[in-house]
């Protein structure tokens, strides 16, 4: 009789478990198809003529794109935003930058690359990404679809970890059958998810090492302080909760040289590997007798509080002072440094020399390769292998780039002592300006 009480128990929990399996899959089913027709609506009150997306592409933490409208007049323009919404009253528009070539609008997300839609800003849900369109003989605005005409199938966004959580943003075209035709559009999806193992949040690198000493103060080298200031901001960023790579440590320093960052292990190829957000490089400059203080290099085409920030907090946290030299500066102890027509020339002209095809630099190329070469698209990397005496950079057409900042920490003839006697304020300045950026 026991036996039998206990198998009537045992069944009875089997039936409830799986009657509550069932109630929760129809549940999420249900809210799903909800979202979906939700979605589905936005999208039939949208124009047929679509946008093609010929960029899309994150760097930092902002998504960004580029695209063609056809057989707009130029005439009738007055504006051009992205428009992002859910379908449930979730809505937020963002600048575009409109030109115009041969009767087609050409849109752009802002200048400032690391700016604009910030992906880790969005709740958990699924969006429509638009484009909203305001002409000035017309009362209300039209919005359009993006179809993809990038190279790119789509992105998979891991956030920023922040009060140790995590969201991953699916980023991708798909496509709906609309008035009688197939109606192309970008999605995005927002879920909390673990980080995968492989992906972090930020990647420093130790500029310089191994066989690369970097510049020479007597015993003092610039890899040797790099590598101690990097493992410090390491240690102080990862008990705030991040998850932080070093693209070089003690275990492997000793294998580096000027030329080898683009190999299998190289710093440049481990930093890109880990598909982080932002990157902190550290280097200390030489120059004249004359020259000392900080000097942060920061992208192109970028919004620059975080770096005047980390720049206002160092001179603030140590005895440093701002830089005194006057070259790329865009604010105190900031700069951004591209390339100059005649640095462009004297490559092309080596390029020609050696036989090999010029990359493609513009005005807009930054000329260090840390933050360049990390960016991907965004910066307009190229180290593609076509000069024999760099390996090429797997990733210099990645689409989702790292912001970088390349920190300058002093002048070694002036500035030395400061930097070797005051690292612990120095990093903490750092670590306090990129906690807040979060």
């Amino acid at each position: 009789m026991f036996k039998k009480l206990l198998t009537f128990i045992m069944l009875l929990f089997v039936v409830i478990g799986l009657a509550v399996g069932v109630y929760f899959s129809i549940s999420s089913q249900g809210k799903s198809d909800e979202k979906q027709s939700k979605l589905d609506g936005v999208l039939e009150t949208i124009q047929t003529k679509q946008v093609q997306a010929t960029q899309i592409f994150t760097y930092g933490k902002a998504l960004n794109f580029s695209g063609t409208l056809p057989n707009v007049s130029k005439d009738n323009f007055e504006s051009v935003k992205l428009y992002l919404t859910n379908g449930d009253g979730f809505e937020k528009t963002y600048p575009l930058t409109g030109t115009f070539s041969e009767g087609n609008l050409m849109v752009t997300t802002t200048e400032q690359i690391n700016d604009g839609c910030i992906l880790d800003d969005l709740d958990v849900g699924e969006y429509i990404v638009l484009v909203r369109l305001k002409l000035n003989n017309s009362v209300n605005p039209k919005y359009y679809s993006l179809s993809n005409g990038s190279e790119f199938e789509g992105i998979e966004y891991d956030t920023m970890t922040k009060e140790n959580q995590n969201k991953k943003v699916q980023i991708c075209f798909q496509e709906k059958a609309q008035k009688e035709q197939s109606l192309a559009y970008l999605r995005l999806n927002v879920e909390n998810a673990q980080k995968p193992e492989n992906v972090y949040d930020i990647v420093i690198d130790a500029g310089h090492g191994g066989k690369d000493v970097g510049e020479k103060a007597g015993s003092d080298t610039e890899a040797d302080i790099t590598l101690r200031y990097a493992k410090a901001l390491q240690e102080r960023l990862e008990a705030n909760g991040l998850k932080v790579k070093l693209t070089r440590d003690d275990s492997n320093s000793a294998e580096y040289t000027a030329t080898n960052m683009y190999d299998a292990n190289g710093r440049i190829t481990t930093a890109c590997s880990t598909k982080a957000k932002q990157m902190i490089s550290f280097h200390i400059n030489n120059g004249n007798k004359g020259l000392r203080g900080l000097e942060i290099y920061s992208p192109c085409k970028s919004n620059l509080e975080l770096v005047q920030n980390m720049a206002n907090k160092i001179v603030t946290y140590t005895d440093l002072e701002y830089s005194n030299n006057n070259s790329f500066k865009k604010g105190e102890g900031v700069y951004v440094r591209n390339f100059t027509q005649s640095v462009i020339n004297d490559y092309t002209s080596t390029a020609n020399k050696k036989g090999y095809a010029p990359y493609n630099i513009t005005l807009d190329t930054p000329y260090l390769y840390t933050i360049r070469e990390v960016g991907g698209i965004a910066t307009n990397a190229y180290v593609d292998g076509r000069n024999t005496a760099y390996a090429a950079n797997q990733y210099y057409r990645s689409n989702q780039g790292i912001e970088c900042y390349q920190i300058e920490m002093g002048y070694i003839k002036n500035d030395l002592e400061i930097i070797k006697t005051q690292m612990e304020q120095y990093v903490i300045a750092i670590s306090d300006a990129l906690l807040e950026s979060l």
